[in-house]
């Protein structure tokens, strides 16, 4: 199976069987939208962010030593994720979103010994990808966040090994900065991603529109019950495989722009604002949702490699579940509408138990159905609030715009960002070369087998 090989052929696979799921569910949240009149075309195109946010989300854990199978769930959770389906509202940063782990996956590579010969030239690069679509609050905290990893990564080194010299760091820095500047200047997802302001309310309250405020159950379906579960289970484990404190530091400060606008509204941007300082409440959650997923995959993770270990956390948890999951719908303003959050908890309390009696591998393989479905429920009931109207006949006018606009030049755009990006690529090219190169020198290719071979020597004459 895929989610169990060790080759590159079993990763390709699980990927593809990821995006499959989640082009299923949002082509089931626009037939719970359209029915007969849904156009697939335009629901195949909604799926593409969250499908790429899988992609890379589950690239990035791999990078972090997780296991494919838990990559593969931790990166599903990632994709439909209610409030990462909101962001649809602001297209720019839904693609940032899905984008960002790939800075991620750069600066975590490169702090590893044996990957930053091959990454390192090309992390200058990958740290400009999230400013692909423009000046963004999840772009700009993602470069953030990646260059913090990989100045704690590279210049401590790993395993005592030699640390990467500052300048190294400098030059990679100079690159990316000439990456993100071509790529604000050109803003190639212009026409396709327009910048429309949205609300924090419109993406924590999306499954009942109206509600205001900041309500737990809210606050809670940003990661959604699975990877929560998952994450206080390796909290009380004793976290091995991550740092909890500061993924939880990081989760924390991704909240703190809602928590300070909902506590004191006057902090709250104005309509006349930059749509980058209007989207900050909401942007923020992006750094919640990073921290509760790394702490969900290495919980996981540290449970199957040794589900005896800690004995008493699990019970614990269960117990906590039980008691405080129907508590649920009372912190809502719409009650009614949170019974996925407790089922989802209560299920995940009756199926964790039951791996000594079923084995673990079909344990493993029940459970990763049951998480698929339980992260696709509360995707389906915010997909409708995200979904635009449905589109009346067009008459032949408006035919005929949608031809000359999709037959129109594009816009000329200034030479120099495409310098910017030549040189990038040129110097990052140049330096993985010389790189391979000096690999190459410092372990020269063995010599052929039959040189190897000695001719036997004749035997000595007897006396």
């Amino acid at each position: 199976m895929s989610l169990y090989g060790s080759g590159r052929r079993e990763g390709v696979g699980a990927v593809l069987v990821q995006a499959l799921a989640v082009l299923v569910v949002v082509l089931l949240g626009s037939l719970l939208v359209f029915g007969t009149r849904t156009d697939f075309a335009d629901a195949g195109g909604d799926a593409l962010a969250p499908v790429l946010a899988g992609a890379t989300c589950y690239r990035w854990l791999r990078a972090q030593r997780r296991s494919r199978y838990v990559a593969f769930l931790a990166a599903t959770a990632y994709a439909l994720s209610p409030w990462l389906l909101m962001l649809q509202q602001a297209p720019r940063e839904q693609f940032a979103a899905a984008l960002a782990p790939l800075a991620l996956e750069a600066a975590t590579r490169c702090g590893r010994p044996d990957h930053r010969p091959a990454w390192l030239p090309w992390a200058g690069a990958m740290l400009a990808v999230p400013w692909l679509a423009g000046v963004t609050a999840v772009g700009m905290a993602g470069t953030l966040l990646a260059c913090g990893l990989l100045w704690r990564a590279s210049a401590r080194g790993e395993r005592d090994e030699a640390a990467t010299p500052v300048a190294t760091l400098v030059v990679v820095a100079v690159l990316a900065g000439l990456g993100a500047t071509a790529f604000v200047a050109l803003d190639p997802l212009r026409d396709a991603f327009p910048a429309a302001p949205y609300g924090m309310v419109d993406v924590l309250h999306a499954h009942h529109p109206g509600a205001h405020g900041l309500g737990l159950a809210a606050v809670l379906r940003v990661p959604g019950p699975v990877l929560l579960f998952f994450a206080a289970l390796g909290i009380l484990r004793r976290q091995r495989h991550a740092s909890a404190g500061r993924w939880l530091l990081l989760a924390a400060a991704g909240s703190a722009p809602a928590v300070a606008v909902t506590l004191w509204p006057g902090l709250a941007p104005s309509a006349a604002a930059a749509p980058i300082v209007q989207h900050l409440p909401a942007s923020a959650w992006w750094w919640s949702l990073l921290g509760i997923t790394v702490l969900a995959a290495a919980g996981l993770d540290d449970f199957l490699d040794l589900p005896l270990r800690r004995r008493t956390a699990l019970p614990w948890l269960l117990a906590a579940v039980v008691l405080l999951s129907p508590c649920i719908p009372f912190t809502s303003t719409a009650p009614e509408l949170e019974w996925p959050l407790t089922a989802s908890l209560l299920a995940l309390a009756v199926l964790m138990p039951l791996w000594r009696r079923l084995g673990i591998l079909r344990w493993k393989n029940l459970l990763a159905v049951v998480v698929v479905l339980l992260v696709a429920v509360p995707a389906l009931q915010v997909l409708p609030g995200g979904a635009p109207p449905p589109p009346p006949a067009a008459p032949l006018g408006e035919v005929q715009r949608w031809v000359q606009l999709a037959l129109a030049q594009p816009p000329e755009r200034p030479p120099w960002p495409y310098a910017l990006l030549g040189v990038v690529l040129l110097v990052s090219g140049v330096w993985s070369l010389s790189a391979l190169w000096r690999r190459r020198r410092a372990s020269p290719a063995p010599a052929r087998a039959s040189a190897a071979i000695v001719r036997k020597a004749r035997p000595l004459p007897r006396a």
